[in-house]
């Protein structure tokens, strides 16, 4: 039998949606989690309001409306279950590239080899961190949106390890930061690393393998690179 938290989160999106497709919805982001609708806890659920189940909700209606029927949903939870705080930020957009102000378009970045620093190979061992399918467009655009929340990053990019584009959202047009990482492929099959950054002067560029796959994230001189370096080497990819 299904609990108190998981029948209060279908019925509150089948107000914006149809039951049927209410239930759907969280019973493939709870599957995906591995988590039960007869055990899901309200900060289990709390999580997955932020993440899994807004990006679900953004793809059959407007991301603003989505974003802002979940907030109201986690703000509903946490009243009943204390315990569970909303994730949900209440001020500023989620991500920088959700302010329409940014209309500047990157610069030819022009790096090579030496333009690179690299990381300590035991930088933050053994934090342990979420899992994503990136051959899956719905976690692709978790990480973007969960990464793109952090202060100062100003796109994030998902790619092959080949340097193959597969997602991206960004502030400005990535066409540069592409050409990063296609020349980070080639570094990280010549060399151990975890991770690398550049500092460009204003704006760092982090690049983080992924097996067959990339993150690239770029931010601004607000981002804390130390915080975001460790947020990279949490991401871990799905069996």
């Amino acid at each position: 039998m299904t609990n108190a938290v998981y029948t209060m989160t279908v019925r509150a999106l089948a107000g914006v949606v149809s039951e049927r497709a209410a239930e759907t919805m969280v019973r493939s982001v709870l599957r995906e989690q591995n988590l039960l609708p007869e055990t899901v806890s309200a900060q289990d659920m709390q999580r997955l309001l932020s993440g899994p189940l807004l990006s679900r909700l953004s793809a059959v209606m407007p991301a603003a409306r989505a974003r802002q029927e979940l907030r109201t949903l986690s703000g509903q939870m946490a009243e009943r279950y204390p315990k569970a705080p909303t994730l949900f930020v209440e001020s500023g957009p989620q991500a920088t590239w959700d302010d329409p102000q940014e209309t500047d378009l990157w610069t030819d970045l022009g790096l090579g080899a030496d333009d690179f620093e690299f990381d300590d190979p035991e930088y933050a061992a053994g934090l342990s961190g979420r899992s994503y399918d990136l051959n899956s467009t719905l976690d692709q655009d978790t990480l973007i949106q969960t990464l793109g929340r952090l202060t100062g990053v100003q796109g994030v990019m998902v790619c092959r390890a080949s340097g193959e584009v597969l997602r991206v959202r960004a502030v400005r047009d990535a066409n540069g930061l592409a050409g990063v990482v296609a020349a980070s492929a080639m570094l990280f099959q010549k060399r151990s690393l975890r991770l690398l950054s550049a500092d460009l002067g204003g704006q760092t560029v982090c690049v983080c393998p992924l097996g067959e796959h990339c993150v690239a994230v770029i931010a601004n001189s607000q981002a804390n690179v130390g915080r975001l370096l460790v947020e990279l080497q949490q991401i871990r990819v799905a069996a």
